[in-house]
């Protein structure tokens, strides 16, 4: 049992830190499952998602309403061809459940840190690097989920979005290995992989995004962070439109961000993955309202401590 899991509500870049984790342990083949809470879903849980031959099943029927389901287990199941995502309240017992069906040999607790009720073999900790840390109140009142102590429960501390000043990530870890200095430390980057057009599914090179004048359009964690990255490809950002983490679009929402666009020539709209899922049944209506709807594909991309960390799975592994 693997954790990930953070000190803040959001913003770390904890998704793609578990597609990372599973595919590396994919590549020394484990048989793993991952175990999610499913925030944001309408669909009642217990279920499982497992994309197959390019069709996402829900407890092994295909999906005949995507937009019930909650947005990061159905992207973390796409992603991740073969590897079943169970979403429940009840991590205890949807990992039993994965190891009786699918004879899961590593199991990887998506937003773990703050579910105390399962034993772990290792415990990964992210802080994204732009996110001060300390001096903020508890939640709901405040960001974080916990105090800065939880860091001494961390086998693996990661500096997520680690792209900024090299100075200034060095003394957000020094600072994080004082609460516990037996942790491996680690930095990682998102890096954009890919660009695709939504409306056609055809790919789009990223150079053609290096020289785009573009309006975003995002609900999640860390909106600034997307931006940040959208401007390192070259892109110029006129506009910015965001939306609470996990916001459902409204048919209302759509029209409005539309009507707020230029109508002298079609609108580049660049968003991600996530919200390409939420933004599904407006792709249409975008395109008819002059909106070319990009979606950036990231993935996070460890430039620190990764020797580190697989002595520490193949450990965990035993292998």
């Amino acid at each position: 049992m693997i954790s990930v899991g953070n000190l803040v509500v959001g913003g770390t870049g904890k998704t793609a830190c578990v597609e990372w984790l599973a595919t590396k342990l994919l590549r020394r083949g484990a048989r793993v499952s991952i175990l999610s809470r499913g925030y944001g879903g309408r669909r009642p849980s217990p279920y499982t998602l497992q994309q197959v031959d390019g069709r996402l099943l829900v407890n092994g029927s295909p999906a005949d309403d995507g937009q019930a389901i909650a947005d990061e287990p159905r992207w973390l199941a796409q992603r991740l061809q073969g590897v079943p995502v169970l979403v429940g309240r009840r991590r205890e017992q949807t990992g039993r459940h994965a190891c009786q069906a699918f004879h899961a040999t590593a199991l990887i607790l998506d937003d773990g840190l703050q579910y105390r009720r399962l034993h772990r073999d290792c415990d990964i900790i992210l802080v994204n690097a732009d996110m001060p840390l300390g001096g903020w109140p508890l939640f709901p009142r405040g960001p974080m989920r916990e105090g800065l102590s939880a860091l001494r429960r961390a086998d693996i501390v990661m500096v997520t979005k680690a792209d900024g000043a090299l100075d200034t990530v060095a003394a957000l870890q020094e600072r994080l290995r004082t609460y516990n200095p037996q942790a491996v430390m680690a930095c990682a980057v998102h890096e954009p992989v890919a660009l695709r057009d939504e409306l056609t599914g055809q790919p789009i090179g990223l150079d053609q995004l290096a020289t785009a004048r573009v309006h975003l359009l995002s609900s999640i964690g860390d909106p600034e962070g997307f931006e940040r990255t959208v401007q390192q490809v070259g892109a110029t950002v006129l506009s910015h439109r965001r939306f609470p983490d996990h916001a459902r679009y409204r048919a209302a929402d759509v029209r409005d961000f539309a009507s707020r666009l230029p109508v002298s020539e079609a609108s580049i709209v660049v968003t991600t993955e996530k919200d390409a899922l939420r933004l599904e049944a407006f792709t249409s209506s975008l395109s008819r309202a002059g909106v070319r709807l990009w979606v950036l594909r990231v993935r996070m991309k460890l430039i620190s401590g990764e020797p580190e960390i697989d002595d520490r799975l193949a450990a965990v592994l035993g292998r």
